[in-house]
């Protein structure tokens, strides 16, 4: 079994300026090495908890079909395709309404449609690939004039709460940072928000920039930071003085999030 990344996240999961802060750096001479070492603390966190952080579109390749698929990063967003040899060797793309997706549980599944199963498949290594989208931040392209945020394969449903924050840019007119929000008209790629259940979409007076929707523990983003803070500190594999181990309280502060199997 091989889950690789397909498409990387667009954005990082803490601004630019927000690693500064924590660092403590005021000179732009080091954004560059900072903004490399933001994606590397980031894909630690995602590693050691199988989480990812922003989203991610993901291919997950099997020998065969198991009885339950779970992709190997959390939360699970969407399934774009499962396709497969089958027993002639011919590679097909299984029909989605013969499986059902489990977005809630963590991790995601995918199981067969109800009094389905699995399609058999040529008995050669990698028959299966599964093409999903996963994260808990999602990038958004704002349009002001529609009222809509747009984001592929976002798996939300109407009435779902969310959050909406900036990384490196600005918010978009109307919309507030750590405020609950709730999903309406939503379609596969799009979504309005409303500041109740089932209300009226929310006015967008500008677009912004840099914008994601969704939420992510706290204490991932500050393991990010501490982990960070460590490569920045320490940039050679090997010294003469003392070199410290990842920080104690990045591994204390991931663990509660670390996703493990049914």
């Amino acid at each position: 079994m091989t889950d690789v990344v397909f498409l990387p996240a667009a954005v990082k999961p803490i601004s630019l300026t927000a690693a500064k802060e924590h660092l403590r750096v005021t000179s732009t001479d080091e954004d560059a090495l900072i903004a490399s070492l933001i994606k590397v603390a980031a894909g630690r966190v995602e590693t050691f908890c199988r989480r990812a952080l922003v989203k991610q579109t993901r291919k997950l390749v099997l020998d065969c079909f198991p009885r339950v698929i779970e992709p190997q990063r959390s939360p699970l967003r969407s399934v774009s395709s499962i396709q497969y040899l089958d027993t002639a060797g011919q590679l097909q793309t299984l029909d989605a309404s013969r499986y059902r997706v489990d977005t809630y549980s963590c991790p995601g599944r995918i199981v067969p449609a109800y009094g389905d199963s699995w399609p058999s498949t040529l008995p050669e290594p990698n028959a299966v690939i599964v093409t999903y989208v996963a994260g808990h931040l999602l990038p958004v392209t704002v349009d002001q004039t529609a009222n809509t945020l747009t984001t592929a394969g976002h798996g939300m449903a109407n009435g779902d709460p969310t959050r909406i924050r900036t990384v490196d840019g600005t918010l978009p007119g109307g919309l507030s940072a750590d405020t609950d929000y709730y999903v309406v008209e939503k379609t596969s790629d799009v979504v309005k928000l409303a500041t109740t259940s089932g209300g009226a979409a929310i006015d967008i007076s500008a677009a912004g920039s840099g914008n994601v929707i969704g939420d992510v523990p706290e204490e991932l983003l500050h393991a990010v930071k501490l982990i960070l803070g460590h490569f920045y500190e320490h940039r050679e594999e090997n010294a003469d003085f003392e070199i410290f181990e990842i920080p104690l309280g990045a591994e204390q502060l991931m663990m509660p999030h670390r996703v493990t199997k049914f």
